[in-house]
């Protein structure tokens, strides 16, 4: 008898060290990193980032900080589920409505190039006629109320389909796309209040085809990405460059399928951290009059929150100003943070969505950002 207590005693230890190994493993796994842990700021991105990916349901992560003139890029967890392979910073992720902002930026070169004006009946850029595109008082829907998000179009049109890639795809669902347009119907005065919609960046994107009889990749290439040094800011990917794309996960770790670019104006760009982070700086400098003008508020109070060229402009509870976008895809969930007065800027690539994700990567911004201002005022973190 005493011999099979010794047993059973000797079995439990072994299970238990076990099931504390296979723990102690899967923590390790899950904090798979290429941080350095040799600043105040590598010790915070990984305590803020270790606790959003302790749940075990994260797979990979791509974190870039612009500080004081210095960018600073960190990995975490893995490609794909058990591959065991980190991302790296040039690791190309969907970044979802951050493409708006493009849109946006390309909607203010036309604008100082006076091919439009913000306050453009947008039947102007359109094909045949377009009687319902106006409110009950006879006003127009204007450029500006797409950029903030305010002229009251629907979020999507459930019959516009079609690969970016494919020529005559893209016609007839540029077609199916006018189509759906002429049945919208606003019916209610104009009013200023914000309803988000993703049909009216497609239509800005497809403005911007129309009135300068380029694509809409051509021009992203022409103004914004080719003169930042942006070389992995792209719609579609070939060759060797597909290597660097990774795939999207559900809340399950479950694989899901790539983003369908219906109109790419919304949300059909991909990017790694290393891009963004040049963008986010060229977005804080502000240099060029285009900048300024993304920048400008077109609905809302700064106190509460207001809105831009897609940007969402607000105060913390410091009352520092930020700018803020985020983006969500199938299998991907995204942020671009700057507080212009600081000269700070966050990007947040994942390719992992859940419910709860927006949430818990938000929380790693303001985590960040917080602990940068207690460095700046002499403190430890």
């Amino acid at each position: 008898m005493r011999t099979l207590l010794l047993c059973l005693l000797l079995i439990s230890v072994n299970c238990c060290f076990a099931q504390e190994s296979n723990v102690s493993q899967k923590s390790i796994a899950l904090q798979k990193s290429d941080n350095p842990m040799k600043s105040a700021l590598d010790s915070a991105v990984d305590k803020l980032v270790c606790d959003y990916m302790k749940e075990g349901k994260r797979v990979g992560l791509s974190l870039g900080v612009n500080y004081k003139g210095q960018s600073f890029t960190y990995n975490y967890g893995e490609t794909s589920p058990g591959s065991g392979i980190l991302p790296t910073d040039r690791s190309v992720y969907e970044i979802g409505s951050i493409t708006k902002t493009f849109t946006g930026l390309l909607m203010a070169h036309a604008i100082t190039e006076q091919r439009i004006s913000l306050n453009d009946d947008i039947r102007k850029f359109l094909p045949g006629s377009f009687p319902n595109l106006q409110y009950p008082n006879g006003d127009p829907v204007q450029i500006a109320y797409l950029l903030a998000h305010t002229a009251q179009f629907p979020n999507s049109f459930s019959n516009v389909r079609g690969a970016f890639s494919d020529v005559l795809k893209v016609a007839k669902r540029n077609d199916a796309f006018i189509d759906s347009l002429h049945k919208i119907r606003l019916d209610s005065l104009k009013l200023f209040r914000y309803r988000y919609s993703n049909v009216g960046y497609q239509l800005l994107g497809l403005i911007l085809e129309r009135v300068y009889n380029k694509s809409y990749a051509d021009l992203i290439s022409q103004y914004i990405t080719k003169p930042l040094g942006m070389p992995q800011t792209k719609i579609a990917y070939a060759g060797d460059e597909a290597g660097f794309l990774l795939k999207g996960h559900g809340a399950n770790k479950e694989l899901v399928p790539p983003l369908e670019a219906i109109l790419p104006g919304s949300g059909s760009l991909h990017s790694s951290v290393r891009d963004l982070l040049k963008y986010a700086n060229d977005q804080t400098e502000e240099k060029t009059p285009e900048l300024r003008l993304t920048h400008r508020i077109i609905f809302g109070d700064v106190d509460k929150e207001a809105y831009g060229f897609q940007w969402a402009i607000g105060k913390t509870w410091g009352w520092d100003q930020y700018l803020r976008i985020d983006g969500g895809t199938q299998g991907f969930r995204t942020f671009c943070v700057i507080y212009p007065l600081h000269g700070i800027s966050i990007v947040i690539l994942s390719n992992q969505k859940d419910d709860s994700a927006g949430a818990g990567l938000y929380k790693v911004v303001t985590g960040i950002y917080g602990s940068l201002k207690s460095v700046m005022k002499g403190k430890k973190f």
